[in-house]
């Protein structure tokens, strides 16, 4: 597991809007960062819920706070939202390999599971052709305001909105 340092994890939370009471942020994630652990304290703090979406491997946190889940996924599943349920800010952290593959079909179903105006964030190990194919796959997938924000050495965090009546979805 690749261990992110706990100042630039925290930067990260900056996408999360503080001016909401109560809002649902999931992370999927194949377990290859400590994401989970910086996402988690936050959600315990601000009294939102979190839901950690487990892809291929297990995450264990110590004490969850009553509004954290931790479920396995599959990412060929014909989608994300558990019970209809969308959600603020949606954070993913994939192998390279599972970008490369799988891309074209999990954006549209993150699509879905996302709020009108929420936040996709997506860790991405820093390779150019991915990222040039992401971006692309992203708009393709109604996804506005596409942008990369570079705070770790190893990931580039590319973002997008969901936008109410952009695009045909």
């Amino acid at each position: 597991m690749l261990r992110l340092p706990p100042q630039e994890a925290e930067q990260l939370t900056y996408l999360i809007s503080p001016h909401y009471p109560y809002q649902r942020i999931m992370l999927i994630t194949d377990g290859g960062t400590n994401l989970h652990e910086t996402l988690h304290d936050f959600t315990a703090q601000k009294g939102f819920e979190l839901e950690i979406r487990t892809v291929g491997s297990e995450i264990n946190l110590p004490n969850p706070h009553p509004e954290c889940k931790i479920l396995p996924m599959r990412l060929d599943a014909p989608r994300y939202n558990r019970h209809a349920k969308q959600y603020e800010n949606i954070f993913v952290v994939l192998k390279p390999t599972q970008w490369e593959t799988q891309a074209k079909e999990v954006l549209p179903k993150l699509h879905a599971a996302v709020k009108n105006a929420g936040t996709l964030a997506l860790l991405i190990r820093r390779d150019a052709l991915i990222l040039r194919r992401i971006d692309a796959l992203l708009e393709e997938a109604d996804y506005v305001a596409v942008g990369h924000v570079e705070i770790f050495e190893a990931f580039d965090v590319v973002t997008a909105k969901k936008l109410h009546g952009w695009g045909s979805k």
